[in-house]
């Protein structure tokens, strides 16, 4: 059957049917089918779980969570054939293991058709019925950065249904800049589809590199457009939408707020956000309104976390009580609770460390009835600047092993914002005995001797770290009033 772009009667469907979708997908087997695997079955033994019990959405409360640790434990202990709950895998991906192992996810034909389905979704939501000719410029991203593979699906989806949309499809680098510029300037893409920072970045590099391909074009074939396109270099500053110009960006991995302005001055185009995670093979997007990206409920059953139960956790140790989406007002907001209904893997009650605010449950003005939400920050140990990520434990470890001349008694780090790009602050008390120069020189050395770190500096994407010693640190805390290790200032919010 042909993949159908804008899918009316499931992106507006009222609310008690997107409610009845979900019920559906519970009473149809979900959890039985998901007991079968390593991942739940000794826990929700022990947790007395009834998997034929669990049938409709205020049953899942009875059911214990799982997280990212959950899975790679999993993954550690049993053979792929125990975790798996499907004859049906077609490829296998991983998490960029930033927080210890990565995370592998097998998926069916299930997963892949919904990718597909909402990659449609998305591409429609921005760009509108695509017509043949229109062109996609793609840019990954490659080692050890984390992969994207929204493009992909898009053109597999796009030639299932027959639309002959063009891609041209690239990773992110100075060489491949340098390549992608001199195919695509002549065939100008209408949309793109990056990572936010990559794609400014590929605009700094882009304006850069104008003056010298003017030049370069115009002493290979001396036209009086080339001899135009010289002495426009010469009168102004090119941006990237004198030389692409696309219409409208797909921008995922990172938050877009702090990129948005510098994207549509850069590239002169509508800048959207989409979420999705690796885990869960499925692209939320936000519509031409921009008050927040569409949580597709038809493919998961999302609940949250409220910020009063995760503090009540972090002081007593209790299990949180979690809230099914569709059931909050307004303006709530604590962390994401995914439960999807993957064939391979099922994840349920799957906690994503992701914070969200809900936005809006009622129609929305592009006439969708799909959840609204914000994605505000993370809540494990991750330090995050989007595209790179890296443990605390990872850090802790470099600072515990300086020599003892150059020691720290404390540390904490601080992710600024210069502009749009991040640039991390760590700040140190350099233990008794110690020299506070050897510590800085040292912690600086440690801080960038974290492969993905120095990676990012190197590409451009994140500033040099700056490493200061104080007397003491900030007096940041976690709800529960334990000191922070990770400070984003306000300008600078982690992403997913």
């Amino acid at each position: 059957m042909p993949l159908a772009y804008h899918e009316a009667h499931i992106e507006c469907a009222a609310t008690g049917d997107l409610r009845a979708l979900q019920d559906a997908a519970l009473a149809g087997g979900l959890i039985r089918r998901a007991a079968a695997s390593a991942v739940y079955r000794e826990a929700w033994r022990d947790a007395g779980v009834v998997p034929e019990a669990v049938r409709w959405v205020e049953d899942l409360r009875r059911v214990p969570y799982i997280t990212g640790s959950t899975l790679r434990r999993a993954w550690v202990t049993h053979r792929a054939e125990e975790i798996v709950c499907s004859d049906r895998v077609r490829i296998w991906f991983a998490t960029s293991g930033t927080t210890g192992a990565p995370k592998w996810t097998p998926y069916a034909q299930t997963e892949l058709d919904l990718l597909q389905r909402t990659a449609l979704r998305a591409f429609y939501m921005c760009v509108g019925d695509p017509k043949p000719g229109l062109r996609c410029l793609v840019f990954g991203t490659p080692a050890p950065f984390i992969s994207d593979g929204a493009g992909y699906f898009n053109l597999f989806g796009q030639i299932e249904r027959g639309i002959l949309v063009e891609y041209t499809l690239t990773s992110y680098s100075v060489e491949q800049a340098k390549v992608a510029l001199h195919l695509v300037s002549g065939r100008r893409p209408d949309a793109i589809i990056a990572f936010p920072s990559v794609a400014l970045r590929l605009a700094e590099m882009l304006s850069a590199e104008a003056p010298s391909a003017a030049r370069e074009a115009f002493r290979e074939h001396r036209t009086l457009r080339n001899l135009a396109a010289v002495a426009a270099t010469r009168l102004m500053t090119v941006r990237a939408k004198h030389i692409l110009g696309p219409r409208v960006g797909i921008f995922a991995g990172e938050p877009l707020a702090p990129f948005r302005a510098p994207l549509t001055r850069a590239y002169g185009l509508d800048p959207f956000e989409l979420y999705a995670m690796t885990e869960f093979p499925c692209f939320h997007l936000d519509c031409r309104e921009h008050a927040g990206m569409h949580l597709w409920v038809d493919a998961c059953i999302p609940e949250v976390i409220p910020h009063a139960e995760l503090i009540r956790e972090e002081t007593d140790g209790a299990v949180p009580h979690a809230v099914p989406l569709l059931d909050l007002p307004a303006g709530a907001s604590g962390e994401l609770v995914l439960t999807t209904f993957n064939e391979a893997l099922p994840l349920i009650r799957y906690r994503t460390s992701d914070l969200v605010e809900l936005v809006s449950t009622g129609r929305c003005g592009c006439g969708r009835t799909h959840p609204l939400v914000r994605i505000t920050g993370r809540r494990d140990d991750l330090i995050n600047m989007g595209l790179i990520r890296f443990s605390t434990v990872e850090l802790e470890n470099r600072m515990q092993a300086l020599p003892a001349d150059a020691a720290a008694a404390n540390w904490q780090i601080h992710i600024t914002r210069e502009g749009y790009k991040p640039r991390p602050l760590l700040l140190v008390i350099p233990a008794a005995g110690a020299d506070a120069d050897r510590v800085i020189a040292e912690a600086r050395r440690s801080l960038l001797d974290i492969a993905v770190l120095r990676a990012g500096c190197d590409a451009g994407i994140v500033l040099e770290p700056d490493v200061r010693a104080v007397e003491r640190l900030d007096d940041a805390h976690t709800w529960s009033g334990k000191p922070r290790r990770v400070v984003y200032r306000a300008e600078a919010s982690p992403s997913r």
